[in-house]
C-alpha cells in the first residue's frame, strides 16, 4: 500500500513539474539576429544602403502581439566597433519640440532602446532619439525588475555615438499629413560597459528591447519589439551576434 502510495505521488510530481515548470526564454521571447558586416555605414539616416539589405527585418507589435496601424520596423549589424541600428517609422503625424539633450522626450513621439548586454536585469543602457534627432541616454539600475525602485545615472553621456534622422514630412506642423521619419544609429561598443566581450563573439547573446511612443492628436499609442518593454527587463528580447553572411 504505501507502495502505491509513494508511486501516486511521484507521478503527481512528475505531472506539476512537467506543466509547471517555466518555458525556455526562446518560446516566448521575440529573437534577433545581428549580422556582422565588413561593410562601411555612414550614420545620415539613409536606410537604403545596400549593407543593410542583408540584415535581418523585424517590426514592432502593440501590447497583445497585434500589428500596429503605423508599423515601425527595424535592422541591426555590427563590426568591431559599433553596433548599428535602423528604424523605419510610418507617421502620418510626425510630432517633436525637445532640441535639448536628455530632455523628456519621451511625453512626445520617440524611438526608446532598452540595453541589457549581460542579461542581467538590474543594469542596462536607455537611449532615446527623437524625429529632430534629439539624444537622452542614460545608465539605469533597477533593482526589483519594475519602476518601484528606479535609479538614472543621468551623468552618463554616450561618447562617440553617432544618429541621423530623416523625415518625410514635416515635425511642426499638425495638419499636414505625413509619411514617415527614418533613425540611423551607430552605438560604440566600447561605451556599453556590461558587455561580456567589447568586441562582442560571434554567439554571444544579450537582452535588448525597442520602443515606440506614438502621438497623434486624437490618440497616443505605444508599440514594441518585445511587450511590455520599457523597465521591465525580464521581457526584453534576445540579440544573438552572428558572423557575416
Amino acid at each position: 500500500m504505501r507502495s502505491k502510495k509513494i508511486h501516486f505521488l511521484l507521478i503527481i510530481f512528475i505531472l506539476t513539474f512537467f506543466y509547471c515548470a517555466p518555458k525556455e526564454e526562446s518560446e516566448v521571447l521575440p529573437i534577433y539576429h545581428c549580422y556582422k558586416t565588413s561593410e562601411e555605414i555612414i550614420i545620415d539616416g539613409n536606410i537604403t544602403e545596400e549593407a543593410w539589405e542583408k540584415a535581418e527585418n523585424a517590426q514592432f507589435v502593440d501590447r497583445d502581439g497585434s500589428i500596429p496601424e503605423q508599423k515601425t520596423t527595424f535592422k541591426w549589424l555590427w563590426d568591431d566597433v559599433y553596433l548599428y541600428g535602423a528604424f523605419h517609422v510610418e507617421d502620418n503625424d510626425i510630432w517633436a519640440t525637445m532640441t535639448a539633450r536628455d530632455d523628456s522626450l519621451w511625453v512626445e513621439e520617440v524611438i526608446e532602446l532598452f540595453i541589457d548586454a549581460d542579461s542581467a536585469p538590474k543594469t542596462y543602457a536607455e537611449f532615446e532619439i527623437n524625429p529632430l534627432n534629439t539624444v537622452l541616454d542614460l545608465y539605469i539600475l533597477n533593482k526589483y525588475n519594475n519602476r518601484k525602485d528606479l535609479k538614472q545615472l543621468w551623468k552618463w553621456d554616450c561618447i562617440g555615438l553617432k544618429n541621423a534622422v530623416k523625415v518625410v514630412g514635416t515635425v511642426d506642423n499638425r495638419d499636414d499629413i505625413d509619411q514617415y521619419w527614418d533613425l540611423e544609429i551607430a552605438i560604440p561598443f566600447d561605451q556599453i560597459y556590461t558587455a561580456p566581450n567589447v568586441p562582442p563573439v560571434a554567439g554571444d547573446r544579450w537582452k535588448i528591447d525597442f520602443c515606440r511612443a506614438d502621438r497623434g492628436k486624437k490618440r497616443s499609442v505605444s508599440t514594441f519589439w518585445s511587450p511590455p518593454a520599457f523597465h521591465n527587463p525580464l521581457s526584453y528580447g534576445i540579440f544573438i551576434f552572428e558572423a557575416g553572411k
